[in-house]
């Protein structure tokens, strides 16, 4: 009966999860959110090249150049509006969870990581509508505080990944597909 209740105690002070309950619902999440930002540049890039194809045979010369770069600055800040919507689900995912102590500091790190990513996206979204040509484009992406974030949240993810395989379980966060 003591030791019962000593259990249930300790599952109580550290909010109940166990660390494989932790693992495997931080994996599905980690999972969703790949997939949904596989899906989105997907579809993208299928849009891109379909739009790009109908103004070869409709333009040519310097107005399908400036279509082609008024139409790919327009679908990259599709593109990057919808990451930005799937990483705020993301990461309030992972504020909302109570991780088991063992992996806590890399868990938050992980948040702080994907939150700076997330703020990194507010000047590509307000400046990409505005590209005039496709060197300001990949200027505008690459230049981003998103962009630079990303060695942050691979490192910060394998972290997470490394404490949790650390206490023993296997977990697959993927950490190079989170951007």
């Amino acid at each position: 009966m003591l030791i019962g209740t000593g259990v249930l105690v300790a599952a109580c002070s550290t909010g109940g999860v166990s660390l494989a309950d932790y693992a495997a619902a931080v994996e599905e999440r980690a999972a969703a959110y790949g997939a949904e930002s596989d899906d989105l540049k997907d579809k993208q890039l299928a849009t891109l090249e379909a739009t790009v194809t109908r103004l070869q045979s409709e333009l040519d010369g310097q107005a399908l150049v400036d279509e082609a770069i008024s139409e790919t600055a327009r679908e990259s800040a599709k593109l990057f509006a919808g990451i930005s919507d799937a990483l705020d689900r993301y990461v309030r995912d992972l504020d909302t969870m109570t991780p088991p102590a063992a992996v806590l500091d890399e868990h938050r790190s992980y948040i702080q990581a994907l939150e700076t990513s997330r703020e990194g996206l507010g000047s590509v979204l307000a400046d990409l509508p505005g590209a005039s040509s496709f060197q300001e484009i990949d200027r505008v992406i690459a230049g981003s505080g998103f962009a630079d974030a990303q060695q942050r949240v691979e490192a910060a993810c394998g972290a997470l990944e490394a404490a949790i395989e650390g206490q023993g379980l296997i977990v697959d966060l993927r950490c190079e597909a989170t951007r």
